[in-house]
């Protein structure tokens, strides 16, 4: 098929995100668009063009294939999907070969070993949450007693930066995290999460410990291995993707637990089940959109569709794990489900560092958290739940719940 004409193209696209009707579900827009239109013209925020690709197998080659490039998208007349040029010192913003020393740095932070000896830390940091929940009167925004603090403490601890600064911190987190966010906001709050680590970094270097940013810090000092920008850079993407993602994950894995209390009495009768009840809190959880899109450096057929060479391409993970090719019966959620193939989590260079520590972290979450309460329900209809649809790895505003 040869590409649209671009007055054509201009025509028939789609304005992303589309936004939620129903905030605990897929958007029909999206599900309808991954059958009849698996690789969509579309345009992000920005208004500047793009390709949507919602399927499964499309997705992992987007991802996957080297003829998609992120650090193409950091040149000057690239497509944005944000107000500001992403930064090409940014690992996520890198193709190998450059991404490979990088990465091969990065995860000496996240391994099965080092995860496995935060283990009891985490369950500590977990029980330590639900005492304190346990304490208030609900109802209770889960978010904010729950499912932001543990993987965020958690993620602090392992890189050793201080906890108490996380308000300050997550306020330009939220800023640079939010598609929409307009340039003259979007900058200063990069400036100064930036500023924040280069002054935590040199506070470290006058006292390194066994922390994950001291280890990079004797890896660009001592050894050389990547440019100051660089571990800056990495210092400030390893606390954000750190935690970001494990906030959704565990809120929309006790939505669906909520939701199906027959899979969860089945859990709780069969504990053996959980790494299985994990890939399909993960499967079904709302993920949304890719934040970080690939440009072809080629033209690329995808389900008989041709991307031309220079077009930025998003992938949908949410319709994607929920491809019927793939998953039979793709929206019922079912914790004996055999596990085919989980893209939550990404594909290719960029696979997610911290998989391990997410779902050491939803595993132990959602056991202990049903454990202390085994009546917990939401406190609203679903309806009334608000979902962040500008946010670059969505989430709920506020998750109220009751027990």
């Amino acid at each position: 098929m040869s590409p649209m004409p671009e007055n054509a193209a201009k025509s028939e696209r789609i304005q992303l995100p589309v936004l939620r009707d129903d905030p605990t579900r897929v958007p029909e827009e999206y599900l309808r668009l991954r059958d009849e239109r698996p690789v969509c013209p579309v345009s992000m925020v920005t208004g500047d063009p793009a390709y949507l690709v919602s399927k499964h197998e499309d997705l992992k080659t987007v991802l996957g294939d080297r003829r998609f490039s992120r650090a193409a998208m950091c040149a000057d007349d690239a497509p944005r999907c944000q107000a500001v040029q992403p930064h090409p010192d940014t690992i996520l913003n890198m193709d190998p070969p450059r991404h490979t020393p990088l990465r091969k740095l990065a995860v000496e932070g996240f391994t099965p070993k080092r995860v496995e000896e935060m283990r009891p830390r985490i369950e500590e940091i977990t029980h330590e949450l639900l005492d304190d929940m346990a304490a208030m009167t609900p109802p209770v925004d889960l978010v904010a007693a729950f499912s932001l603090p543990l993987p965020l403490r958690v993620i602090c601890e392992n890189l050793g930066i201080p906890y108490e600064d996380h308000e300050k911190f997550l306020e330009w987190v939220d800023v640079i995290m939010t598609f929409n966010t307009p340039h003259e906001v979007l900058i200063p709050a990069y400036m100064q999460l930036r500023g924040y680590f280069e002054d935590l970094l040199n506070k470290k270097r006058a006292n390194l410990g066994d922390d994950f940013l001291s280890v990079l810090i004797r890896r660009a000092d001592e050894e050389r291995r990547l440019t100051e920008s660089e571990l800056l850079s990495l210092c400030t993407i390893l606390m954000v993707a750190g935690h970001e993602t494990t906030v959704t994950m565990l809120t929309n894995g006790t939505l669906n637990m909520m939701r199906h209390p027959d899979q969860l009495a089945a859990l709780r009768a069969d504990p053996s089940l959980m790494p299985n009840a994990v890939e399909e809190m993960l499967r079904l959880g709302l993920s949304g959109l890719s934040p970080y899109p690939r440009v072809a450096l080629t033209d690329v057929e995808l389900s008989g569709e041709v991307v031309p060479r220079g077009s930025a391409v998003i992938v949908n993970y949410e319709t994607a794990l929920r491809d019927p090719e793939i998953f039979p019966d793709p929206e019922r959620f079912d914790i004996r489900r055999k596990p085919v193939s989980q893209v939550f989590f990404g594909h290719g260079p960029h696979f997610c560092l911290g998989s391990t520590m997410g779902r050491v972290e939803l595993e132990i979450g959602i056991r202990a958290l049903f454990e202390r309460f085994p009546t917990l329900a939401l406190a609203v209809p679903p309806e009334e739940l608000k979902w962040k649809d500008y946010a670059t790895l969505g989430n709920f505003e506020t998750f109220p719940v009751t027990w």
